[in-house]
């Protein structure tokens, strides 16, 4: 399966590394962005993963999986939780869309006003 990113490139998300490159775009995160989240200098070592150049250490992947708003699982086989409910993976997916905190915060808010109608 392939993902269209912003320059309209697609993404090859068999990979780990086009699924590295997949989360970081949702998240509207360069390479070097990422690559300061996660304590490295520059890019490289981000172009290196989403290449399948360089592999990827237990401790990164969680910090990847952290940061990317994702599970190691994913990152590595492309594979959600079986028992994961569509409908908050299609929440989860919309609130990684949000650019800012501030639309984070104010979706966040709306689900729980939706929440405290079901009460």
């Amino acid at each position: 399966m392939k993902k269209v990113n912003r320059n309209n490139r697609a993404i090859d998300v068999t990979t780990v590394g086009g699924r590295i490159k997949k989360l970081r775009t949702e998240m509207g995160m360069s390479q070097e962005e990422l690559g300061f989240a996660l304590h490295m200098e520059g890019k490289s070592v981000i172009y290196g993963y989403e290449s399948n150049r360089r592999g990827i250490s237990g401790d990164i992947l969680v910090d990847l999986a952290k940061l990317l708003h994702s599970t190691p699982e994913y990152i590595m086989n492309g594979e959600s939780p079986a028992d994961e409910d569509p409908y908050i993976s299609a929440v989860v997916s919309l609130m990684k869309g949000l650019k800012t905190d501030k639309r984070r915060r104010i979706a966040l808010e709306h689900i729980k006003i939706v929440a405290e109608m079901e009460e």
